[in-house]
């Protein structure tokens, strides 16, 4: 199994190579966001660096959300584009479940994602298995729902004050990383590649704004 796993939901942008047991190649770094011109260069020296061609992958599996609205639209595009090219398999895995499994701890893992205006997208998650649904919430009454052996990663910073009681992951690892989306995916269930959208969990701002003046009409 040749896999390319592709994250382009938060600011960092990260690509990896795996044979379904192990990471062959990755690379990350911030892109403030400017996800479209850097993911296929990016991609293209991985394949060259590992000596992989396209004709010989086998899996695409991507970051589906949440996250930037604009990031995970380019995820998405690139990796359907992808296996409907080349043919290959389309795997998706939660952005909130890469961030958990990314810090490596095998115990209870609160992940977070600023939403902006006190509010993210959160999910909990004990040895790898999820605990209730992702949800988009204000992180203060979310914080009231963690039990006290609960490590918190991701967006910790911005929300420093309201989760001093917990452990933080280190901040090394509080960002998704690609290699382990590869190893993730090397086992999840297909997807429909025609039928695939990413898991936004809100409405974009422009669409909130106009159901809302639709109400006030």
């Amino acid at each position: 199994m040749k896999i390319v796993a592709i994250d382009t939901s938060t600011k960092q942008l990260s690509v990896a190579l795996s044979d379904g047991k192990q990471i062959v190649a990755e690379a990350s770094y911030v892109t403030s966001l400017n996800h479209a011109t850097k993911l296929m260069p990016l991609l293209e020296r991985l394949m060259a660096e590992a000596k992989w061609t396209p004709a010989q992958l086998t899996r695409v599996v991507v970051a589906d959300g949440p996250g930037s609205y604009t990031g995970l639209r380019i995820g998405a595009t690139t990796a359907k584009t992808l296996a409907y090219t080349l043919g290959i398999e389309l795997v998706a895995v939660s952005t909130l479940e890469l961030m958990a499994a990314s810090t490596g701890h095998t115990g209870r893992v609160a992940a977070i994602q600023d939403a902006r205006r006190g509010s993210g997208f959160v999910g909990v998650y004990d040895a790898g298995q999820r605990i209730g649904e992702e949800q988009h919430v204000e992180i203060a009454s979310f914080v009231k729902t963690l039990t006290p052996d609960t490590l918190v990663t991701g967006d910790v910073d911005t929300f420093e004050e309201l989760l001093q009681p917990f452990e933080k992951a280190a901040p090394a690892f509080r960002t998704p990383r690609a290699g382990v989306l590869a190893l993730l995916g090397a086992t999840r269930p297909i997807v429909e590649a025609h039928a695939f959208e990413p898991r936004y969990l809100r409405l974009a701002e422009a669409e909130a704004k106009w159901i809302e003046a639709q109400r006030h009409e």
